[in-house]
């Protein structure tokens, strides 16, 4: 699979991820996987630069992470290995812009974290080469087994100056308008060209081996160019192989054409006109396409020294240097007046950072800068008083140097709204933060506290703390929006605790009604079934972690005949009176709630032994980007309860676009649910350490997954209250208490809700919905503060 990711129009990464043979690392040197791993991220892209090798649990295994940059500096790569067997592996790569790579790691991570597999590795491989070979085979070249490379005839521009389209022998028309766009992209300044034609009446017999079967004779070419800067008219030459530029400083995407086919050619950028000439496969291309006479180079990032040497100053906006010379930087920034964002980065082991001992001075005549990211240049270790002169600044992006030390002055910038410090050796921060700052990044530094100004400040929403030695943290910074600190620091240094639903504090409530080893029934299941699996040495992990869970299973449509009875999808049986949840949607409209289900906890009163005895809750989200949950517990009268299919909703009330799900009545039954060993650590580290092995053995993750199984009632749990949830991340009990504070082990699923067919949910990609209770709430009855999440892959 392989995504590229784009905003607005234009492009900002590429991700591909699938599945390989082990084999395939043994061309490269090295001891072990690792090592030949390691070696290929050096060649899979061109050359290039490593950054930092790192580790990251992926499917209940460890994963092994190399990043690099191109060795100009303009790329970041993220490569990827999940070895599944001693014969198959996932590969994950990824790229974006060097200058974006703060942005999009992370996101990076979470996609690779959220991998899953299952099946039969070798057969799968084996239909999907069959497959691509399938696909391919009646297109493939004649002569591609020969090694003889067609020849590229270069580009020249008409003679009689009128563009052109030829494809496979036929001619196809440059169509005018909004199909076609030249201009420099916002995101990352390139050169942005589409060019869209058509061949003149299409038909499938004649173009079909050429053109896909749905787009009537359409297609695009979409090019971004950088580094092409040359006395205001682009200028370069790009090569592609099966449409991959070595040189990263360009990209093509194309649409239209048939899916067999992968480019090979030049693309030329000369004089005002783009050519290109190559050939998809064995047929032959030829463009030559006028550029706009003038375009807005305001936008433009420029790329290296030598594109400054042919453009006006005043034109210069954004420059992004890699491992320049820095005798050069100097003279090359000292008239950019007009310069809004600076970006110098050098590579991990250029001994020129090493020269650089002090932030470049030009920099201070830049009083119109609005962004400046320094990073790579270990041999500064402060930074100097006259940065706070910069009063444009908004975005200070200083991570992965050496600082040990800020001038106070830096810190009163006016504008400035996100500070990024992370992986230097800053000990202190100085008080005195400006009033505007937003966002505040100190991950992997030194600091022992912070200062307690944070806590004042009414803009700052995001704050990272993570991997510093932290002793003492002011009082208040709790209540910073976006907190990112270890959760153990949270607990010890912050007050943390849960106030409850009411704000009143918490009361004491009984753990044992959670856990099955309390239920004799239960608990003879659960000896039987570690028996069979042969995980008897891990008994007693397994029955302290265990909780007394309930399963629902949708059954058949409801017809509405009874009030008050379980219920997913359709419309709630609501009390007369009662009026239907509303929220404001994103327009500032009064929309109706989305009904997922109705609990008769008399119903099921005799399966558990924490939820209320007697009433109905019901459960709402708003939708499902912006879930902000709604649980009701109503326990009067049923006997007044409205059927839902007479409330007065029409699905266009409803503010999930889903609108109203299909009305399914369940049946129910309890059971023993242990946790998914997939990035489960937080459930056994401290109480059951030796499940470690659980999650870290392939044979007895196998096993694991077997007993889960087993341990199923009579019917599948769809749906589930007290149960485990497969997460990626962070358990449900943990989000909420970092989100609504406390620890997690007070926290209990009141309610997992999965993707399911027969009501028709389906939460982002087939994924589940949960709703969290603090065991104090729940003691109350008290059901005002309950938490929510969606996880999905």
């Amino acid at each position: 699979m392989k995504a590229d990711h784009t905003e607005g129009k234009d492009y900002a990464s590429f991700a591909a991820i699938g599945l390989s043979d082990v084999s395939f690392y043994k061309k490269y040197p090295g001891t072990d996987f690792l090592t030949r791993f390691q070696a290929s991220c050096l060649e899979q892209r061109g050359n290039v630069e490593v950054v930092a090798d790192k580790t990251l649990p992926v499917a209940g295994r460890t994963s092994y992470i190399r990043t690099a940059t191109s060795t100009d500096g303009f790329f970041f790569y993220y490569f990827a290995v999940l070895q599944i067997s001693n014969e198959y592996c996932y590969n994950f790569t990824a790229d974006c812009d060097t200058a974006e790579a703060a942005r999009f790691e992370p996101i990076f991570d979470e996609i690779w974290q959220s991998l899953q597999y299952f099946g039969d590795p070798s057969a799968a491989l084996k239909e999907q080469q069959a497959a691509i070979d399938n696909l391919r085979s009646p297109y493939t070249s004649s002569d591609t087994g020969d090694g003889v490379e067609k020849e590229i005839s270069p580009f020249t521009i008409p003679a009689d100056e009128q563009g052109y389209w030829e494809f496979g022998g036929y001619r196809f028309n440059i169509l005018p308008g909004d199909g076609n766009e030249v201009h420099i992209a916002d995101v990352d300044g390139a050169l942005y060209i589409k060019l869209e034609g058509q061949v003149p009446d299409y038909d499938t017999d004649k173009h079909g081996h050429l053109l896909n079967d749905y787009e009537h004779g359409k297609v695009y070419l979409q090019f971004y160019f950088k580094g092409i800067y040359h006395n205001g008219v682009p200028t370069g030459t790009f090569t592609f192989r099966q449409e991959r530029d070595d040189t990263h400083l360009s990209y093509l995407w194309k649409g239209g054409f048939h899916y067999s086919l992968d480019f090979t050619g030049e693309a030329t950028l000369r004089d005002g006109w783009l050519g290109v000439n190559g050939y998809f496969n064995d047929y032959e291309m030829k463009i030559a396409s006028k550029l706009p006479d003038h375009l807005n180079w305001s936008n433009y990032r420029f790329l290296t020294i030598d594109e400054l040497e042919t453009a006006p100053a005043d034109i210069v906006r954004r420059l992004q240097l890699t491992d320049p010379y820095p005798g050069q930087l100097h003279e090359a920034l000292s008239p950019l007046t007009q310069l809004e964002t600076l970006f110098i980065w050098f590579k991990e082991g250029n001994k020129a950072a090493e020269e650089i001992k002090e932030v470049p001075k030009a920099i201070k005549k830049l009083k119109a800068l609005k962004e400046l990211n320094l990073s790579g240049m270990h041999a500064i270790t402060h930074i100097p008083e006259w940065i706070g002169e910069l009063h444009q600044l908004e975005t200070l992006h200083l991570s992965n140097n050496g600082i040990t030390g800020i001038h106070p002055r830096v810190f009163q910038l006016p504008r400035l709204k996100n500070c990024y410090l992370y992986n230097n050796q800053l000990q202190s921060i100085a008080p005195g933060l400006p009033e505007s700052l937003v966002v505040l990044n100190l991950d992997n530094n030194q600091l022992t506290t912070v200062p307690d100004s944070l806590t004042r400040m009414k803009a700052l929403t995001d704050l990272s703390l993570n991997d510093n030695p932290l002793t003492h943290l002011p009082a208040g910074l709790e209540n910073i929006e976006n907190l990112r600190l270890e959760m153990d620091k949270k607990l010890s240094l912050l007050n943390y605790t849960y106030m409850g639903a009411d704000k009143q504090g918490t009361i004491s409530y009984d753990n044992t009604p959670y856990f099955a080893q309390h239920d004799p029934a239960l608990t003879s299941r659960l000896e039987k079934a570690i028996a069979e699996k042969e995980l008897l040495p891990y008994k007693q992990g397994l029955m302290q972690l265990a909780r007394k869970s309930v399963a629902f299973a949708t059954t058949e449509e409801e017809d509405y005949g009874t009030t008050g009875g379980c219920r997913f999808g359709g419309l709630p049986d609501l009390p007369a009176g009662m009026p239907y949840p509303t929220c404001t949607n994103y327009s500032g409209e009064t929309k109706g709630m989305q009904f997922i289900a109705q609990i008769n906890c008399t119903a099921i009163a005799g399966l558990q032994d924490y939820l209320p005895r007697t009433g109905i809750l019901y459960f709402f989200i708003k939708d499902q980007e912006e879930l902000s949950p709604a649980v009701i517990h109503y326990n009067g009268d049923l006997s007044t309860l409205i059927p839902g299919n007479t409330l007065d909703i029409s699905e266009d009330f409803i503010a999930d676009q889903a609108g109203i799900y299909a009305s399914y009545k369940v049946v129910a039954d309890n059971y023993p649910d242990i946790p998914f060993f997939y990035n489960a650590r937080d459930y056994y580290t401290s109480a059951a350490p030796a499940l470690k092995a659980l999650e870290e053995q392939d044979e007895l993750a196998d096993r694991t997954n077997a007993l889960k199984t087993a341990l199923h009632p009579s019917i599948t749990p769809v749906h589930s209250i007290n149960s485990y949830v497969f997460k990626q991340h962070d358990t449900p009990e943990k989000e909420a208490a970092n989100e609504l504070r406390g620890k997690p082990e007070e926290w209990m699923v009141l309610l997992r809700v999965s993707s399911d067919n027969n009501p028709g949910f389906c939460f982002w990609d087939a994924g589940e919905i949960y709703f969290v209770i603090h065991k104090s709430d729940l003691a109350k009855q008290n059901f005002s503060n309950v938490y929510a999440g969606l996880e999905s892959s």
